[in-house]
C-alpha cells in the first residue's frame, strides 16, 4: 500500500514569512524545533551555543504567532551540564502552548546523578510515549534506550550497550559510533501495539525520534533496521521525523517520507524550525530559516 508520495522542496523561508498553503485551513497545526543544543560555552567549530538562547527567542515568537496547537522538540535540547536547561526551559515555555519533548544523546550529557532527572525535567510522562490530536497519533520514541550515555558509566546497561557497539563497529555498520544508540526489544513491542492500535483506528501516525532511520551514515540509529521491519507492517504510518543530523536530509522509502530536520545551532546568524500543516491530503512543512519547505502528500 503506497501511502505517499514526496512533492518536492523549496528554498527555507525566512522568519516570518507567510504559511504557503492553498487557503484551505489546516486540520492540524504545529511547531518543531530540533537540536536546540544550548550550553553556556565558547564555539566549537560552526557551534555557537551561546546563541541559541536569542535563535529560540525568535522562534517561539514566530511559532506563537501561528498559533499551532502544540510544539515538538526531536531532543538535544541541551548540549551539556544539567543546569543548561534552567536557560532554555523558560525560553520555549514562552510558547503558551503545550511542548512534547523527546530526548537525545546530548540531553544525557550531564552528570550519572542527573540522568534520572532529565525525563521529569522536561514534563515527559515517559522517556517514550504517545499522544494524539484530532485524528493523528503523535509516537514519541526514545532511541537512546540502548546507548553507551543514559545510564551510569557504571551501569550493567552501560557495559551492555558497549559490547553492542564494539560488535557493530566490527560488522562495519556505518551507525557505529558511541553518540547513537538503540530503540530496546521491550520499545520495539510497544511501537507495534501502538500501531496495531492506530489501524485500527484508522489514525494517521506521525512517529518522532532522535536518530534517524534513513539514510545510511555515521548518525544512523544502531537498530534501524529492526524499526523500519515494524513501520512497514503498518498503513498508519505517514512520515517519520527526527533530528541529531545537523544539515537534515530526506528519504523516501516504501511511500513513507523520512524527514530530517536543521539544528538551529549553526552559526551565530543561522536558524531552523518549522511550522507544520496537517491536511487531509497532504503534510505541509513551512521551513524557517535553513529548514528546507517541503510538501508531503498522502
Amino acid at each position: 500500500m503506497k501511502r505517499r508520495h514526496f512533492l518536492g522542496t523549496a528554498a527555507g523561508l525566512l522568519p516570518g514569512a507567510s504559511i504557503a498553503t492553498d487557503g484551505q485551513m489546516p486540520l492540524l497545526r504545529f511547531g518543531l524545533i530540533a537540536d536546540a543544543q544550548y550550553a553556556d560555552a565558547d564555539p566549537e567549530g560552526e557551534r555557537h551555543y551561546r546563541a541559541t538562547p536569542e535563535k529560540l527567542k525568535r522562534a517561539v515568537e514566530i511559532i506563537r504567532a501561528a498559533k499551532p496547537a502544540f510544539t515538538l522538540h526531536l531532543g538535544d535540547f541541551i548540549d551539556r551540564d544539567f543546569k543548561s536547561f534552567d536557560t532554555v526551559l523558560p525560553l520555549i515555555n514562552e510558547l503558551r502552548h503545550p511542548v512534547h519533548h523527546l530526548l537525545g544523546n546530548h540531553d544525557y550529557t550531564v552528570a550519572d546523578g542527573d540522568k534520572a532527572r532529565v525525563v521529569a525535567t522536561l514534563g515527559m510522562p515517559h522517556d517514550y510515549y504517545t499522544f494524539r490530536s484530532g485524528n493523528v497519533r503523535f509516537v514519541m520514541l526514545d532511541t537512546n534506550s540502548v546507548s553507551t550515555y543514559k545510564q551510569s558509566a557504571t551501569s550493567p546497561a552501560t557495559t551492555a550497550a558497549a559490547a553492542q557497539l564494539k560488535s557493530l563497529e566490527a560488522a562495519g555498520h556505518p551507525g557505529a559510533k558511541p553518540w547513537n544508540g538503540g530503540v530496546s526489544e521491550t520499545q520495539l513491542e510497544w511501537l507495534d501495539r501502538e500501531l496495531f492500535a492506530a489501524d485500527v483506528a484508522k489514525e494517521r501516525v506521525i512517529l518522532c525520534g532522535h536518530h534517524p532511520l534513513l539514510p545510511a551514515g555515521e548518525h544512523q540509529l544502531w537498530n534501524h533496521e529492526a524499526v523500519l521491519s515494524v513501520i512497514d507492517k503498518h498503513p498508519s504510518v505517514v512520515a517519520w521525523f527526527n533530528g541529531h543530523n545537523h544539515a537534515g536530509d530526506f528519504v523516501e522509502r516504501q511511500g513513507v517520507p523520512y524527514v530530517t530536520f536543521r539544528s538551529m545551532l549553526h552559526h551565530p546568524e543561522n536558524t531552523a524550525f518549522s511550522i507544520i500543516d496537517v491536511h487531509a491530503d497532504r503534510i505541509v512543512i513551512t521551513g524557517h530559516g535553513r529548514e528546507v519547505t517541503r510538501t508531503l502528500m498522502f
